[in-house]
């Protein structure tokens, strides 16, 4: 009797499951990348508002190191990490006025406004013809995969002491090769790469912060959906369906010496 009920339980459930499958995606026709957030990987600093209780994005379970969508809130720890696809990259140029003047993020430059190439280095800042300061910020479309299969597409932005790691990444990435059968070596693409990324403490006169490190991992560390996933979220940003962006301007607060998506070093 038992076997029975299990039997229409488990029918009902695959039925229902069916369903859902073939109404994947219905009441959302209408909804673009334009009517969404998108979530940006972001590291808690000692100063960063998702450590204070008393802070609206506080999250719970954080510490100085860790990493956190800041859509979902998940938490990555520091030093285990994730593992991530990167789909793909570019160089987004950002500008601020200085803390002096007030602070505050000004808008996104076009990378061909001539100003960008007129801005002097001014110890560890960038200043435009303006007077205003000029950040470099390396861009990377990603998806992240948990222990479980389970994929999340996110933005991980690099700037400042980051676009050091960044810098080797790509060196590091170009640098891939695989011998074909019989066609001899070529660079894989790279939603066909897959990364273990950490923290780690740095620090120097000014301060000490959390960094991004960055080892390969095997691609049959994955599941192979998460590869496809990822060769199609190429072909959508290449078509101009997805756009990475600057980070929301409510995380780029005048007058902050130091938040979640940025270091001020």
């Amino acid at each position: 009797m038992s076997t029975k009920v299990a039997t229409k339980k488990e029918t009902g459930v695959s039925m229902m499951m069916d369903d859902l499958f073939e109404s994947a995606g219905q009441g959302m026709e209408t909804m673009s990348s334009e009517d969404m957030q998108i979530p940006f990987l972001r590291i808690c600093q000692a100063l960063s508002p998702q450590l204070v209780k008393t802070d609206p994005k506080f999250i719970k379970g954080a510490s100085a190191g860790d990493m956190f969508n800041n859509v979902t809130q998940q938490l990555w720890e520091g030093e285990e990490g994730l593992k991530i696809i990167p789909c793909a990259y570019e160089m987004k140029y950002l500008e601020f006025q200085l803390r002096e003047s007030g602070g505050g993020f000004l808008g996104e430059l076009d990378k061909n406004n001539p100003d960008i190439r007129q801005a002097q280095r001014t110890g560890s800042n960038e200043i435009l013809p303006n007077g205003n300061e000029l950040v470099r910020s390396a861009q990377y479309l990603v998806i992240a995969v948990d222990d479980d299969g389970v994929t999340q597409q996110m933005v991980l932005d690099m700037k400042k002491t980051q676009m050091k790691v960044a810098k080797q990444w790509n060196t590091r990435r170009a640098g891939i090769k695989i011998q074909h059968p019989t066609r001899g070596l070529f660079t894989p693409p790279m939603w066909a790469t897959v990364w273990h990324l950490t923290t780690v403490s740095e620090s120097n006169d000014r301060g000490t912060w959390y960094n991004y490190a960055i080892t390969q991992s095997d691609v049959e560390s994955v599941p192979q959906a998460a590869v496809l996933e990822a060769k199609g979220l190429y072909e959508q940003f290449r078509r101009g369906e997805i756009k990475t962006s600057a980070a929301p301007s409510e995380e780029m607060p005048a007058n902050q010496e130091s938040n979640a998506d940025d270091i001020p070093f």
